[in-house]
């Protein structure tokens, strides 16, 4: 299981290596893993831009474009179209997911993989699967967390999310429990 300290710090010279052996191909989240069981609900549909499969947010509130300097989230559908879509509202149970530390959240190259100084951003990945729905194709929910100069921090947690999506993106423990 990957564990964090809840802190920023700047690594030794040994440990910005070691850290990035541990984190650079990602961390699965097993079943029983923070986040699994957890409902997301959709009070009112998504749309989803032409030509994409997702839908920004950032600072509680959906976006055009994500600004990478700030952590943001994804709402991701399984298809792309030309023209505009929706994540349909309702209910979607958190199925697993995983953490990466990655080099460049676009293309989703892990930091381990890539060469890299203390003078490149690197993003950590809070990635959430989530059961389909019996309408819509809503697939994940893909979180970002940037790092600059060596600072490291967790990847975002479940419960950290509702800051950055907002009240458009609701998160219920599982209904009769807690969220594990």
């Amino acid at each position: 299981m990957c564990r964090f300290h809840p802190r920023l710090h700047r690594p030794s010279s040994w440990a910005l290596p070691l850290t990035l052996a541990l984190l650079g191909g990602g961390c699965a989240l097993q079943s029983g893993s923070p986040g699994t069981g957890v409902l997301l609900e959709l009070a009112q549909p998504v749309r989803i831009p032409p030509n994409s499969a997702h839908a920004n947010f950032q600072g509680g509130r959906q976006v055009a474009a994500a600004n990478r300097l700030s952590p943001y989230c994804e709402l991701e559908i399984k298809t792309v179209s030309e023209q505009s879509q929706e994540a349909q509202a309702g209910r979607y149970r958190i199925t697993g997911g995983r953490y990466t530390l990655l080099k460049d959240p676009t293309t989703r190259v892990p930091a381990l993989f890539a060469g890299l100084s203390c003078s490149d951003p690197l993003y950590q990945e809070s990635l959430w699967f989530l059961a389909p729905g019996s309408t819509g194709n809503l697939h994940s929910m893909r979180c970002i967390r940037p790092f600059f100069f060596c600072r490291f921090a967790p990847p975002m947690m479940i419960d950290e999310a509702p800051s950055v999506v907002g009240p458009a993106i609701s998160l219920r423990p599982p209904e009769g429990g807690a969220a594990r």
